[in-house]
């Protein structure tokens, strides 16, 4: 997985597989629908605060049954290639 929006593809295809719907997420997270459609999407403007995001798809992946570790290694690597081209 090179970049967020990779990450977002691999949560929302177990979110589907796992039968579950966006909303039903949401609400068992305590989070918004559009907070999680914009991780599904890669859209990490939305966020004000990485970190805040960063514990969200921790959550999110955790919640899925995934190896959360694996999914924040991919993400810390996408952070760094973003930071070098800011």
């Amino acid at each position: 997985m090179k970049c967020l929006k990779e990450i977002g593809e691999v949560l929302k295809e177990s979110r589907e597989q796992n039968g579950v719907s966006i909303e039903e997420a949401a609400e068992d997270l305590n989070y918004k629908v559009s907070q999680l459609e914009a991780i599904e999407s890669g859209n990490y403007k939305t966020f004000k605060d990485i970190f805040l995001l960063k514990c969200m798809i921790t959550d999110y992946a955790k919640y899925l049954g995934l190896n959360s570790e694996q999914i924040i290694d991919a993400f810390n690597m996408y952070l760094n290639l973003l930071l070098r081209y800011l």
